[in-house]
């Protein structure tokens, strides 16, 4: 919680078979905060039977580039996870993720001006130069307080 701004961001997240970890996080922001994250998912979800008034309750949606500016401009935060739906299944360490012509998430956060410092905040709270993301995984469970 306190590396996430009073102000809008761009929240990235890695979308596995079932991203239930996101889903969770979202309902503890909301519990503790109050705060809604609005999350951009695949318009292919809609074509399912009921889902699109369960998801437009949830805030959750399929925006264009400028609704996901417009929600940002206003102060709230949103959930992306990059290759999504398309891209779950092939993860692995040789993994590339496909861009193709796709650069929505990043050029919105840009266009909205929004900040990149919960982000940082964090990979420079737990990550050590030349860094180890295993290591720092480690120091952080060793160190966290019982």
């Amino acid at each position: 919680l306190e590396n996430l701004p009073n102000g809008p961001a761009v929240l990235v997240y890695y979308h596995g078979a079932f991203p239930i970890d996101y889903y969770l996080f979202v309902l503890r922001i909301y519990r503790l905060t109050g705060k809604l994250i609005y999350s951009v998912i695949d318009h292919v979800i809609f074509h399912f039977p009921g889902t699109s008034l369960f998801l437009s309750i949830h805030h959750t949606g399929h925006p264009t580039r400028e609704k996901c500016i417009n929600i940002l401009k206003q102060g709230h935060l949103m959930g992306v996870a990059p290759g999504g739906v398309r891209e779950q299944n092939y993860g692995n360490n040789y993994y590339k993720l496909i861009w193709g012509k796709r650069k929505g998430f990043a050029q919105v956060a840009i266009d909205a001006k929004v900040t990149q410092r919960a982000i940082e905040a964090l990979r420079d709270k737990h990550q050590k130069i030349p860094g180890s993301i295993l290591h720092a995984l480690r120091q952080r469970f060793e160190t966290r307080k019982q």
